[in-house]
């Protein structure tokens, strides 16, 4: 393992505790329906089985709680212990039927063609190559496959003065609102200086992630670009108003 990715681990290892109250809060306030919904109507066709899907980057495991609770046969890895611990707590009852597994999402243990599946959320601005990590998420997906990441250029600002400024923008709307900022948090200035060495947020995403996946091999490629207003609440609109996510589609 890199020096960079040891790095990573250790702080999102540091912040599963708090990391999971973000999930916690999805659950609670019923927002893994829409989220089930979204991600499932993308799904390919069972063809009378039960389909294979693997959660990379689970963090405290909210897309393997919400499809386990729905019949999928879901895997779930992650790069931080912290977070493995923090998903199986969440899983409760379902912690049983969710295979757990701490794993590089550059550097899957899996076979070639095992899933059905591949769904991520928030991961791929924080991989220091994510093109490998592609690479790796076609090898393990079954022809046919479908690949679903939903990411957003969080820290673009570091790079751009303009969303520095839309950025700066958001703070004083969430602050005018009455609501929390999600922005403050501890070591926040931590994860600016490993961004500041990781290639995403330099790069125009979601074209750059297209083109990446076409290039590998991937088809059908999409990417939505409106699905913030259907998976997030106003807290997170106001919060996120600059760095709006993205949902990435591709078929092996």
């Amino acid at each position: 393992m890199s020096t960079l990715t040891s790095t990573i681990e250790q702080y999102w290892t540091r912040r599963a505790s708090s990391y999971t109250e973000v999930v916690r809060k999805n659950l609670a306030d019923g927002w893994d329906c829409k989220w089930a919904d979204e991600l499932i109507r993308n799904f390919p066709k069972a063809e009378g089985r039960t389909l294979k899907v693997l959660d990379i980057g689970t963090g405290p495991g909210f897309y393997a709680i919400i499809l386990a609770s729905r019949g999928y046969d879901v895997t779930a890895v992650d790069l931080s212990e912290g977070m493995i611990e923090q998903a199986k707590h969440n899983a409760g009852s379902l912690a049983g039927k969710i295979r757990f597994f701490k794993m590089d999402a550059q550097e899957l243990s899996f076979p070639d063609n095992e899933f059905d599946v591949i769904v991520t959320r928030n991961l791929t601005w924080n991989l220091p190559d994510p093109v490998k990590a592609y690479g790796e998420w076609r090898r393990v997906l079954r022809d046919g496959g479908v690949m679903l990441n939903i990411d957003s250029n969080w820290y673009a600002y570091l790079f751009d003065d303009e969303k520095k400024c839309e950025k700066l923008a958001d703070r004083e709307n969430v602050l005018n609102a009455g609501f929390e900022d999600h922005d403050s948090y501890d070591e926040s200035w931590l994860m600016e200086n490993i961004s500041r060495t990781l290639p995403m947020g330099k790069l125009p995403r979601p074209q750059w992630d297209a083109v990446t996946l076409l290039d590998l091999g991937f088809k059908d490629v999409s990417a939505d670009t409106t699905v913030s207003s259907k998976l997030w609440s106003r807290e997170e609109m106001l919060n996120y108003a600059s760095t709006p996510c993205f949902l990435i589609r591709a078929v092996k």
